[in-house]
């Protein structure tokens, strides 16, 4: 059963989801196993069918300061599919900081280091173009990874694979929108991934679904599938993908936004944070104060 959902899901990302050519049963499997794809196999499937300049279109972002699970979750996502990338542009520096961005957020999870190859590793396999092996040391780090957050929360495994597949149309679209072609767009022909993550979406809990990114996916969903279902064989238009890249882009932009936390926030965080510090002083300094008269006047009155 493994082998068919693998072999499914080769075909599928490289077949562009079109089930021409599966026999009834393979689609009736499909529809009610639905398989997400990783990032890397639909950059794959599209440098398959475009010369893409990768670096042009590559955009990195290295931040791993967030308080929220939810959060978390989802920035490892779009970090995961940003490494694919950079591995795709043979990026060595970015390639490099996508690895330990990753394992920055995995570790709130309970990722082990065991988990991780060595930065030493990772160096010498960038000084060597191993640029095949490294992709290979990303897909496993990032299933392993997924095993722990599943520990966690279920949803956090749902929303790392929406926050990659996010970042996913948000490449691909931005490729797509400026190296267009009919044949090229039609990766982007997904009913039934869009219509599994909306409704995997709908299982989450309050806790985590409850929040403005979370919100803003739910809300965008119905769009991106309109946008995208043009039916089996034809091209998503122009027009289509320039509005799928600006949604993607302003769902990226709200998910990678920092956590104020801390002394890195902005300075009207850091004053709001240090007041009442300052006032737990000034309060315990005049406990001490009243106490002190206290017991000084009582010995005095016992005298």
């Amino acid at each position: 059963m493994r082998v068919l959902k693998l072999a499914l899901m080769l075909f599928l990302t490289a077949g562009l989801f079109s089930q021409e050519g599966l026999s009834d049963e393979e689609k009736a499997f499909f529809k009610s196993n639905v398989v997400v794809p990783v990032p890397s196999e639909i950059i794959l499937a599209l440098d398959m069918l475009s010369d893409i300049n990768w670096k042009a279109i590559a955009a990195y972002n290295l931040s791993a300061n967030y308080a929220d699970n939810y959060k978390i979750a989802l920035n490892l996502g779009v970090r995961v599919a940003q490494g694919f990338i950079a591995i795709q542009a043979e990026d060595r520096k970015n390639t490099a900081e996508m690895f330990s961005v990753c394992r920055d957020l995995a570790e709130n999870f309970g990722a082990k280091s065991e988990m991780f190859v060595d930065k030493d590793e990772i160096a010498r396999l960038l000084n060597e173009g191993k640029w095949l092996e490294l992709r290979g040391i990303l897909d496993d780090i990032h299933l392993k990874v997924k095993d722990e957050m599943y520990k966690y929360d279920p949803d956090f495994v749902v929303l790392a694979s929406v926050g990659g597949w996010l970042e996913g149309l948000h490449i691909v679209s931005k490729a797509l929108k400026d190296n267009y072609s009919d044949d090229a767009s039609s990766i982007l022909y997904q009913p039934e991934l869009i219509d599994y993550f909306t409704q995997e979406m709908t299982y989450l809990k309050l806790m985590n679904s409850d929040n403005p990114e979370v919100k803003e996916i739910n809300r965008i969903m119905p769009e991106i599938k309109r946008l995208c279902d043009v039916g089996q064989g034809n091209p998503i238009p122009l027009g289509a993908m320039n509005e799928l890249y600006q949604m993607s882009s302003d769902i990226s932009a709200l998910i990678v936004s920092e956590t104020k936390t801390g002394s890195d926030g902005g300075s009207e965080d850091d004053g709001s944070k240090e007041k009442p510090f300052v006032w737990y002083i000034i309060y315990g300094v005049l406990g001490f104060i009243l106490l002190t008269a206290f017991f000084i006047k009582r010995k005095k009155g016992g005298e």
